[in-house]
């Protein structure tokens, strides 16, 4: 008796775990559904990494002719989405820059197109069924995809640039296809950003004008000086106020000539 009291206590718990879907839910962490059907006309929306959306089998059901996406999962990677019934919307399941995520154990039917793919790299959706209208895949800009569906063909170009019905090895670092996976590097695919280059050679840093002039004029000073204090001979022979100014206009000229090289270099 005691034995079956607590199996009652943690079936109660684990049915307790699980939630209902409601109508265009945002869902951001690991989330379980009871194994019913959910009337959700607008869908549900994955919005955070690494969710795991455990269905339980449960039916989403959409409005034929009027719904438009029943899972919808965007800019995200490492997501799974499994055992879920998606039923009767435009597009069963919609994914856009989604990244290494698992699809597997779900049903898409009676939906115009099952899965639909922009800009989604490296997920593996495998182990589901698809009874769609139109399309079972619809894929653009999406590559290195394992997509195995036990009763449909898959489009031959979508085909191309991703595995189909079974699993193959695929070059993810392949340059100018606006992808880089967390496997490459900047040196096996040029996506991934230029690879560095060397740290240049610090030059010494170049004088100013200003600091040029400056320092000629200290030596004009110096000389000068030196002059002064030759005898009265010498004396004579100083330089006039107007040949001064010749020699610092033509030093400041140097100067200036002196700094356009350096920038140049």
């Amino acid at each position: 008796m005691k034995w079956i009291v607590i199996l009652l206590a943690l079936a109660s718990f684990a049915v307790a775990e699980c939630i209902e879907a409601t109508d265009g839910m945002t869902i951001t962490e690991s989330t379980t559904f009871c194994s019913t059907t959910h009337d959700i006309p607008n869908g549900i929306t994955i919005a955070a990494d690494n969710v795991v959306l455990d269905c339980s089998t449960a039916v989403l059901r959409g409005i034929v002719g009027q719904s438009e996406i029943g899972v919808r999962a965007e800019n995200v990677d490492g997501i799974t989405i499994r055992n879920c019934n998606i039923v009767t919307f435009n597009q069963g399941l919609y994914l856009k820059n989604v990244t290494n995520s698992l699809i597997e154990d779900n049903a898409f039917l009676k939906n115009r197109i099952g899965i639909r793919m922009l800009d989604s790299y490296e997920n593996v959706i495998r182990d589901n069924s698809d009874k769609s209208f139109q399309l079972a895949v619809s894929a653009i800009s999406s590559k290195y995809n394992t997509v195995i569906l036990g009763n449909k063909e898959i489009e031959r170009a979508f085909c191309e640039v991703n595995a189909c019905n079974e699993h193959r090895d695929m070059n993810v670092c392949e340059s100018g296809d606006f992808y880089c996976s967390k496997k490459c590097s900047a040196q096996t695919d040029s996506d991934c950003g230029t690879v560095s280059s060397p740290v240049p050679e610090v030059k010494e840093p170049v004088k100013s004008a200003d600091e040029i002039i400056e320092e000629a004029k200290k030596e004009v000073e110096e000389e000068l000086a030196e002059e002064e204090a030759q005898p009265a001979i010498v004396e004579k022979q100083k330089l006039s106020l107007s040949t001064k100014l010749l020699i610092y206009i033509i030093l400041y000229i140097m100067a200036f000539v002196v700094l356009q090289r350096y920038k140049k270099r």
